[in-house]
């Protein structure tokens, strides 16, 4: 058994919903756990990333992940580190060389923000996103935070690795305002990049990964413990664990970026976007005008 295709990132770029869209496909079975980061397990280990999952560090644990069965004409896996770590792409081709890599791409200011809002959901972090790229060199845990978002969101030296190791026809890149104007056809872009019956028409008025806040400070503190959260996921049936969610969380608006920062992100990651825009042959300048 090999997985037959990698959706590596990035983070906050729609990766989610892709991942659900693609395991409606009677021809496809993505991994039972969303984000196995095997192949980064290494490198999130090393760096004591604050991310405490339950670890597939081995290929038995791994292979473990999907179907003992012939009836997909496909496997996939979606874990969002694999672009940012530079060991991940020579691993994979290791493991296999004629995967496909599909890489979805955000406005970096707004990945960027949107990732911190994450992370401000989870109870992960407390301080203003402001303050975590004005004082990113202060500590480490400070560092570690604007590496998730504004290192991550620097993306042409990530694709270039890729490209690098993987045949061009094995890749395809997928920009997230694309596929939020037209999710049906980026979809069946990528059934057709993958192989499998590109006329199958999935779900897609379901919306995944939806922004939401819990309903006030003290449940965002207790959501933010996650030996908790790990321990209502093994006692409690997942149906239940989502009625908890709707209960406790609320789809809310999200917060927008100050203009100060907007700008100095903008500044930040110029020369990069144009870096990209050399590797991919287009354009992204539009990004920070």
């Amino acid at each position: 058994m090999k997985v037959d295709f990698f959706i590596v990132g990035a983070p906050k770029a729609g990766t989610t919903s892709l991942y659900y869209y693609f395991n409606e496909h009677p021809e496809i079975k993505m991994s039972a756990k969303k984000e196995p980061d095997f192949f980064s397990d290494k490198a999130i280990q090393q760096q004591r990333m604050y991310y405490s999952e339950q670890r597939i560090d081995t290929l038995e644990k791994y292979e473990a992940l999907f179907p003992d069965d012939s009836a997909h004409k496909k496997l996939g896996e979606a874990s969002v580190s694999y672009l940012f770590y530079p060991n991940v792409a020579k691993d994979i081709y290791k493991y296999n060389p004629n995967a496909k890599i599909i890489i979805m791409l955000r406005n970096p200011v707004d990945r960027a923000f949107s990732h911190y809002l994450m992370d401000y959901r989870l109870g992960l972090v407390s301080d203003s996103f402001d303050y975590i790229i004005d004082k990113q060199s202060s500590n480490p845990k400070d560092k570690l935070f604007y590496q998730q978002y504004i290192e991550v969101s620097a993306y042409a030296q990530q694709i270039k690795r890729y490209f690098e190791v993987f045949d061009i026809t094995n890749i395809l890149v997928i920009e997230y305002e694309e596929f939020k104007k037209d999710t049906q056809g980026i979809v069946k872009k990528g059934y057709a990049f993958l192989e499998v019956d590109d006329s199958f028409v999935a779900d897609v008025d379901k919306k995944h990964n939806t922004y939401t806040m819990p309903n006030n400070e003290v449940i965002r503190k207790v959501y933010s413990m996650m030996f908790l959260r790990k321990i209502l996921n093994i006692l409690l049936p997942k149906i239940l664990v989502k009625k908890i969610r709707k209960l406790f969380f609320r789809i809310d608006k999200k917060p927008t970026l100050s203009e100060h920062t907007r700008t100095h992100l903008k500044a930040l990651f110029k020369n990069d976007i144009e870096e990209l825009s050399n590797i991919l042959s287009t354009d992204f300048s539009r990004w920070i005008k």
